[in-house]
């Protein structure tokens, strides 16, 4: 087998005992060799005059290249140089690298649901106003000092319509100093997904507390299956600016 390139194109094929012509032709089109383009053999450069001359053996390494003008380029403007500052110079590149040591930090910001929100009764064939309850606590990550909002979601809004006719949440924002510092939005079954964006406040460490501060339902009759009642919402924080 014969390795044979181009470019980025490689292959091994069964070429041994064809003449470099020969192979240059069978991979003309499918390489896009260019008919100027140099081969060399096992490293070896081959005029292209002795390319039919020249047979393959197992093992050979055949490749092409694209001869390149740009060290003339770069010869012309070195004498160019020396004849414009009339004297020798040194030429010379270096290369190096650097690692930047960056800190590694946790999610800017972790959301845990509230273990014992306030529960009501729902009464079928009944208006009713819903009881007031902490839902979600926000914790930036300590370096943080950026805006960031929460989105509510309802998510089982097509179970809820078996027992509500109406369901309205009112959300706000509060910092730790009980301060209201987003909304209110109002979360509803026909407009069942808020954002609520809000900026650094209160004492350090800073956690706030994303609340139902009012509401009411209405409801159908009663028979609808049990669970249907009880809405399903999710939190999702999310960066507003840089910190």
């Amino acid at each position: 087998m014969v390795e044979i390139r181009y470019g980025e194109h490689y292959e091994m094929a069964d070429l041994a005992g064809r003449s470099i012509a020969q192979a240059r032709e069978q991979y003309k089109q499918e390489f896009g060799i260019p008919d100027k383009a140099q081969a060399s053999l096992n490293s070896k450069g081959i005029k292209q005059k002795h390319e039919p001359g020249t047979a393959l053996g197992d093992n050979d390494s055949l490749t092409f290249a694209q001869k390149s003008r740009k060290g003339l380029f770069f010869i012309g403007a070195i004498l160019l140089a020396v004849a414009i500052t009339g004297g020798i110079f040194a030429y010379g590149a270096t290369t190096d690298t650097i690692t930047l040591g960056l800190t590694k930090k946790l999610d800017f910001a972790s959301v845990a649901f509230e273990t014992s929100p306030t529960s009501w009764n729902v009464w079928g064939s009944y208006k009713g106003k819903v009881a007031a309850t902490n839902l979600f606590t926000i914790t930036p990550e300590a370096a943080w000092t950026g805006d960031m909002s929460v989105v509510l979601t309802i998510a089982n809004a097509h179970d809820m319509v078996e027992a509500y006719k109406i369901l309205v949440l009112k959300i706000e924002v509060f910092d730790n100093t009980a301060t209201s510092i987003a909304g209110p939005e109002y979360l509803t079954l026909g407009k069942g997904d808020i954002e609520l964006e809000f900026s650094l406040s209160g004492t350090t460490p800073y956690t706030y507390t994303v609340e139902i501060t009012d509401g009411f339902y209405i409801t159908h009759k009663g028979g609808w299956a049990d669970g249907k009642e009880d809405p399903i919402i999710i939190a999702q924080v999310l960066q507003r600016s840089a910190p």
